[in-house]
């Protein structure tokens, strides 16, 4: 069994797949790195498993995967937050001879504060912090990278300034998922303690722009008192002004029916794209 997860060794995401191995151990499974998000995605085998970021603390939620996750028939099986922090090493002798610094597209977002003082810096962004990592080992002088804390614990570069994201209290939430479409239906494995918190994510599109259509949407879960504690817009790209609503809503076990009886009213005027349910 297979656990795609984007690498090499050594990023953030390789942090994640270890801790939720560690919460959640699974037999005879090998972690598969994979050099882009898209090709972490591609990889999952329909008996494997997969590892994407999909939120960040400082940068907000990571727009590549909710575009992949609008279209994508998977189902979320659970989640895990691993802290985020950043040092940088360059092939330099002081901030200001930095010429180039490469930094992963997630990663500059968290780094404003040191990114507004270089510059005359040009920033290349990569796809992964180890990309960042080996692009600075084959560089040049006056190149820098922006790296994992603990990579820089062990780099060999002549200077090094730890601690650059603009929080040090910095945290990412990766969602691990299985290549296989999710049910508008309750699970049919039994719980043994229904207090147990769940979470459950999906995408409901309306059919048309109308005034109060969020509303109206949001009020199903009210009457129910299901908690929603996400709810992002994102174009259905098939027409201007028509929006699908991302929303994440939690409660307890024993709530599952409700959850369900709910989308299954709501499917009746909307488009309901579910992405799982799991326990907290």
């Amino acid at each position: 069994m297979k656990f795609s997860v984007l690498g090499p060794a050594g990023t953030f995401a390789d942090a994640a797949a270890r801790k939720y191995l560690t919460l959640h151990p699974i037999d005879n499974i090998d972690i598969d790195y994979r050099n882009t998000f898209d090709q972490v995605y591609e990889a999952v085998t329909p008996d494997g498993i997969g590892l994407l970021p999909i939120e960040n603390q400082l940068d907000g939620f990571v727009l590549a995967t909710l575009q992949r996750l609008q279209v994508a028939d998977i189902t979320e099986i659970g989640e895990v937050t691993v802290p985020v922090n950043f040092g940088l090493a360059g092939k330099v002798s002081r901030l200001d001879d930095i010429k180039r610094i490469f930094v992963q597209f997630k990663t500059e977002g968290q780094c404003q504060n040191l990114l507004a003082q270089l510059l005359n810096a040009e920033i290349i962004t990569t796809s992964s912090n180890m990309i960042s990592v080996e692009k600075l080992r084959d560089g040049q002088a006056g190149d820098a990278a922006i790296m994992p804390q603990s990579q820089l614990d062990v780099a060999d570069f002549p200077f090094k300034l730890p601690n650059v994201a603009d929080q040090t209290d910095n945290n990412t939430r990766f969602i691990i998922f299985k290549k296989q479409p999710a049910a508008l239906k309750v699970p049919a494995q039994p719980v043994e303690d229904e207090t147990v918190s769940f979470k459950s994510a999906l995408f409901i599109t309306p059919p048309t722009e109308e005034v109060g259509v969020l509303y109206q949407i949001l009020s199903y879960f009210a009457k129910t008192h299901l908690n929603l504690v996400t709810i992002m817009s994102m174009p259905t790209r098939q027409k201007i002004g028509i929006y699908s609503f991302y929303i994440e809503i939690s409660g307890t076990l024993k709530q599952r029916a409700i959850l369900f009886e709910t989308l299954s009213r709501m499917a009746d005027s909307y488009t309901i794209h579910p992405l799982g349910i799991y326990a907290l």
